[in-house]
């Protein structure tokens, strides 16, 4: 009889870092503080399915952010990260010095009580989180007539 081999077919993606923010800020407070500490120019988007959404492009260092409310008006996002206030997605080659450096910056910001890096691996469907952001991403851009370039290196 044949031998049947199952394969793992999910892997972490390599061109994202996600990263959890506990904190006692309103959604536009926190982006404005993360503008100020860490340089950046995090801009508010239409709401992702009910989910506050800021997005920021960095082309220096070859990097999109997206910050995300965990916390909508009925439900969690990502219920796996319940105690999670917001997301800090990452897009792009991030090291892990960079991780560290971010993570120290993040904490020093008055009122956040935690800020930590997530394994992918926790969170039951992060593909389907990936691919609805990205959608709603490209919708946003669409309405909006802008054209999206993918970032070069």
């Amino acid at each position: 009889m044949a031998k049947k081999i199952f394969l793992e077919s999910r892997s972490e993606p390599t061109l994202f870092t996600i990263f959890g923010i506990s904190c006692h800020l309103k959604d536009f407070r926190l982006s404005f503080l993360l503008n100020k500490m860490l340089e950046l120019e995090f801009t508010k988007m239409d709401d992702f399915k009910g989910y506050s959404f800021y997005f920021c492009r960095d082309e220096d260092h070859y990097n999109s952010f997206y910050l995300l409310g965990n916390r909508g008006p009925e439900s969690i996002l990502l219920p796996e990260l319940k105690q999670t206030d917001f997301i800090l997605l990452v897009e792009g080659p991030y090291k892990k010095a960079q991780k560290e450096q971010l993570l120290i910056k993040v904490r020093e910001i008055q009122n956040v009580l935690t800020a930590f890096d997530v394994r992918f691996e926790t969170i039951k469907n992060y593909e389907t989180l990936l691919a609805d952001l990205e959608l709603h991403f490209m919708k946003i851009l669409k309405e909006a007539k802008i054209k999206y370039s993918p970032l070069k290196k």
